[in-house]
């Protein structure tokens, strides 16, 4: 990825962090808020049981948008990959292929934020606002992570 550590110069360890913490807490809360407002509404504690329930609008593409910049938040957590064990996938395929995949997978983690945001400003939906500060948060997460973690690390 893109160190943007000769532009910034040396950032303080404590505001690296600082700045990491506050942009994984900022990806993740309209995210949540998201993914809150798609579940369907309840009953009314008095309401009569005979009633059918109200269903709340759904918008296919922003539940796919906000499913990818949640997956894409979580690829952007430090450290979080190497859990996976995603290595064990790599050994079904070829060696050119992996290789390969990786790289899409990667380019589309990155790409999809940005793509949800710019998705959600051009067409009403009920998560726009949360898709358009979530996908901005993770697509900065994305740019800043490097050179934050090369700052911790020193």
């Amino acid at each position: 990825m893109l160190d943007l550590l000769p532009v910034f110069g040396h950032l303080n360890p404590r505001l690296a962090a600082f700045l990491m913490l506050a942009l994984l807490l900022g990806a993740a809360f309209p995210l949540a808020l998201a993914w809150t407002k798609i579940l369907p509404p309840e009953r009314d504690p008095f309401s009569r049981p005979d009633l059918p329930r109200s269903r709340g609008s759904f918008d296919r593409p922003s539940f796919f948008f906000l499913a990818n910049v949640s997956l894409s938040l979580l690829a952007a957590i430090p450290r979080i990959a190497d859990t996976l064990h995603l290595d064990a996938l790599a050994q079904l395929l070829p060696a050119n292929w992996s290789e390969h995949i990786a790289v899409l997978v990667l380019i589309w983690l990155v790409f999809v934020p940005a793509l949800a945001a710019a998705y959600s400003a051009v067409r009403p939906n009920p998560i726009r606002k949360h898709l358009i500060f979530g996908g901005i948060l993770v697509l900065i997460l994305w740019l800043l992570s490097p050179t934050l973690l090369s700052s911790l690390s020193s």
